[in-house]
């Protein structure tokens, strides 16, 4: 029987998977184009989950191993978000799959060892207003696998 790490690993590559997929369909021509509640090219959207992993993993590191979590302001991610989305606004279709591939798997494989308690411990997230949050729910929740598939859908719109 899978365990609830295995479990959450698992949802998570489906959701990398999906969202990999609808990249893959996305034709060439629309690629560059605007779209989305984002404001941004299909291609910075998608680039920006597969290069928002190593960020997400500070969050759900600091939780798990019960430490101070990031202090990052919505200001700062913001900030963060809208220079990187400028700066790969003509990103390759190529260099977002791959970058999404290499991420998930690191990140996938650090969720899929991590203990029951681990995922129960919590952290004060600045980003909540200091609410108790656990590595679980930074897993399921808008920090990770919830992340991914709300840019999928706006992928598909």
């Amino acid at each position: 029987m899978p365990t609830r790490a295995e479990n959450l690993a698992n949802r998570f590559e489906q959701a990398v998977n999906d969202f990999a997929q609808t990249i893959e369909q996305i034709p060439d021509d629309k690629w560059t184009a605007q779209g989305g509640p984002e404001g941004w090219t299909i291609a910075s959207v998608a680039q920006h989950v597969s290069g928002q992993f190593p960020l997400e993993m500070e969050y759900i590191t600091a939780a798990a191993e019960g430490k101070e979590m990031p202090a990052y302001s919505w200001d700062d991610i913001n900030t963060r978000n809208e220079s990187r989305a400028e700066k790969n606004s003509a990103a390759s279709k190529a260099e977002v799959l791959r970058e999404l591939r290499d991420g998930a798997a690191s990140t996938a494989a650090y969720v899929r060892e991590l203990s029951d308690e681990q995922l129960d411990r919590t952290g004060a997230l600045a980003l909540a207003g200091g609410a108790s949050v656990s590595a679980q729910q930074l897993i399921e929740g808008g920090v990770l696998i919830d992340h991914v598939r709300g840019h999928m859908k706006s992928l598909q719109a």
